[in-house]
């Protein structure tokens, strides 16, 4: 079967693409709080065990580039289950990681996986929907992946306390098998042969520089790429910030984070009712003043008496926005191209998880100075987010919109 774009996409689509989605934040959020033991276990420091995160940012990152042209020259189906199956037996591999250094090479390749999967589900969106479809599916899909952030940190917490963080990695990977054995079974192909295009090394860098020349993919993709690097550096510093200043246990931290994590899919839920409303602009501006209304809160809360609480609210409210604010922009790039939707996705990912997976060392050297400094980084690219969205929003186009053509 070889889907055209519509405005009706079967919900068992949505469910597959939105499952593959819930792999990498996964992979992210799921040994979060095991970050402190696998430092001690490694004896290294805690900046040095957030390289296995960095790694597997950049490597999602850059991996998108590589996997663009592959995607848009052999479709997405055979792509799609060698991602799957090379994230699954690195999960495997990491469980086993006999060094700090090792771990790190298992979680870059592991990433790489992340990044072909990533690739695929973005260019299948487009393959079947567009104009307010396509955001309302982004939405959907957010809305499904949003559960990994709920319940992902809480079930990495109690294994890990349990267990241990190996075990963690062992449940990624059965993660990883259900979610290939599922898309083997239900996930057509997207991309008919006629739509493909040649895999040429020199047209495929050419086909990047002329999508990344065009201001209506560069200026949201930017406003992506700050929305990521938000998130992530709240992920990076809230593991340190929440166990070691506020004295919370790696399950109690698991579920606190779960509970933020809940805003995420209040937010893409709410995206994906409000947008024929609302219009693109509006509803993106809404989303990126709640990221910084948030940050101001949990700034202020890090310097007061309101202390953890204030922090909690303060990042709901953030997170919330971020739901918002992410389905709403990535419609807009992906809506900015017409074909080699592969390397349009492969573009974007690449943008917004390089510069994102700055965050993590970042947030790490902020956290030398205390919680009020990673409070006021996190401030700052809300507001850079802010900056970034206000540019990149078509003229004219706020009120409601097709996003087919700029």
């Amino acid at each position: 079967m070889n889907a055209q774009p519509t405005h009706r996409v079967p919900l068992r689509l949505a469910i597959g693409l939105g499952l593959i989605g819930a792999l990498g934040p996964s992979a992210v959020d799921m040994y979060l709080s095991s970050l402190p033991q696998i430092a001690r276990e490694y004896q290294s420091s805690f900046a040095s065990v957030q390289l296995t995160l960095t790694f597997f940012l950049l490597a999602m990152g850059a991996g998108q580039l590589i996997f663009g042209p592959i995607v848009d020259a052999y479709g997405r189906r055979r792509p799609l289950l060698a991602g799957l199956l090379l994230f699954t037996l690195c999960s495997l591999g990491a469980a086993w990681a006999p060094t700090l250094e090792t771990l790190i090479a298992l979680r870059f390749v592991q990433g790489l996986g992340s990044a072909l999967t990533l690739v695929v589900i973005m260019s299948m969106v487009r393959d079947v929907s567009e104009g307010v479809a396509a955001t309302k599916l982004f939405a959907l899909l957010m809305t499904i992946e949003g559960v990994a952030p709920i319940f992902a940190p809480a079930l990495g917490g109690i294994i890990d306390t349990h267990y241990g963080w190996r075990a963690v990695m062992l449940v990624l990977a059965g993660f990883g098998l259900a979610v290939l054995g599922n898309s083997w079974l239900s996930l057509p192909e997207t991309l008919a042969p006629s739509q493909r295009e040649p895999l040429r090394l020199g047209a495929a860098c050419r086909t990047y520089l002329t999508i990344a020349r065009d201001p209506h993919f560069l200026r949201p993709t930017l406003a992506v790429a700050a929305v990521f690097f938000f998130l992530f550096a709240y992920i990076g510093g809230a593991t340190l910030v929440y166990q070691q200043t506020y004295g919370l246990s790696p399950q109690a931290f698991g579920m606190l984070f779960g509970v933020t994590g809940v805003a995420i899919l209040i937010g893409a839920m709410s995206a994906g009712k409000l947008v024929s409303r609302l219009g693109l602009s509006r509803l993106s501006l809404i989303g990126v003043s709640c990221m910084a209304g948030g940050s101001a809160i949990a700034l202020v809360s890090s310097v007061t008496l309101l202390g953890l609480p204030g922090i909690v609210a303060g990042m709901a409210v953030a997170l919330f926005g971020l739901g918002i604010a992410e389905s709403t922009l990535m419609s807009l790039v992906m809506s900015s191209q017409k074909r080699a939707l592969g390397s349009t996705a492969a573009l974007l990912g690449a943008f917004q998880l390089s510069i994102s997976a700055s965050a993590t060392p970042l947030s790490a050297l902020a956290l030398t100075y205390g919680p009020v400094a990673w409070a006021a980084l996190l401030l700052a690219s809300a507001l850079l987010t802010c900056l970034l969205t206000t540019i990149s929003l078509p003229r004219g186009a706020g009120q409601t919109y097709d996003l087919t053509g700029h």
